[in-house]
């Protein structure tokens, strides 16, 4: 068997292949549609006005309770309360919430046209002896054919190359479509979904009023305590002593008349 030889072949193709890219995106946007049910109680005819006064800062200071703008907020199980102090009144909360989905898609088509020179080399090996069978025409011919998929592959790249670039540029303007269709859904899904959880929170009103109004009382009997306590110091009161057993707040005090 003599040394190998080698044929290699150089082969050209003038590109103007039209093409065309369909940019497609597409979004799901997932939220929270919340329905509620509430009461307002006003408290000012049922309850003092020192007692009320006092109720401000024990609400402030009490485990539970947070600010929300000039009101006193508590969450609860299912809802939540607030305490107007402006208008004096309690405010029962029932919330339902379910989640809900939207998905949206968009597309375009871009097209283009590529006009290029793709070069491309290919080789071919026979030996002099024809060994294996193998003369320089079965070489030229394997150069030939590899010239060709040196070509093709360089097309393949450049029309990839183009397609990803116009995928690219097209890319950001399709997703927004995308994303302001998948909002104006979810929206109009949540909406949708409103009514219906507005009647079962309806529904949980009650229970949501019995444990709010138990929560609430609680902080209503230490405004109580406080209102009396302030009583007894600002007349001067003797023998002043206040404790809790099992729920029940004993407060006694001597008062010179």
């Amino acid at each position: 068997m003599c040394n190998p030889r080698r044929v290699r072949v150089r082969a050209t193709r003038d590109l103007t292949d039209a093409w065309e890219q369909e940019v497609r995106r597409q979004v799901t946007r997932r939220g929270q549609a919340v329905g509620d049910a509430r009461v307002r109680e006003p408290l000012g005819s049922s309850i003092g006005a020192p007692t009320l006064a006092a109720l401000s800062g024990v609400l402030a200071r009490t485990d539970g309770w947070e600010r929300d703008g000039e009101s006193f907020r508590h969450a609860l199980d299912g809802g939540y309360l607030l305490y107007h102090p402006a208008t004096r009144e309690l405010e029962i909360v029932a919330e339902v919430a379910a989640e809900v989905a939207a998905s949206a898609e968009v597309a375009t088509v871009v097209r283009g046209q590529l006009a290029e020179t793709v070069e491309g080399e290919g080789e071919g090996t026979y030996y002099d002896d024809n060994y294996g069978g193998r003369t320089e025409t079965h070489a030229r011919r394997d150069a030939e054919r590899n010239a060709a998929r040196a070509v093709d592959a360089q097309v393949d790249a450049l029309l990839a190359a183009a397609r990803a670039q116009a995928d690219d540029a097209e890319g950001t303007a399709v997703e927004a479509a995308a994303v302001a269709r998948a909002d104006a859904a979810l929206a109009q899904a949540a909406t949708a979904r409103v009514e219906a959880l507005r009647r079962e929170a309806a529904t949980r009103l009650v229970a949501v009023g019995i444990q709010g109004r138990n929560i609430f009382h609680q902080a209503l009997a230490g405004a109580y305590r406080d209102a009396i306590l302030a009583y007894a110091r600002a007349r001067r009161a003797e023998g002043i002593t206040c404790s809790e057993n099992g729920g029940v707040l004993d407060i006694e005090f001597e008062l010179q008349i």
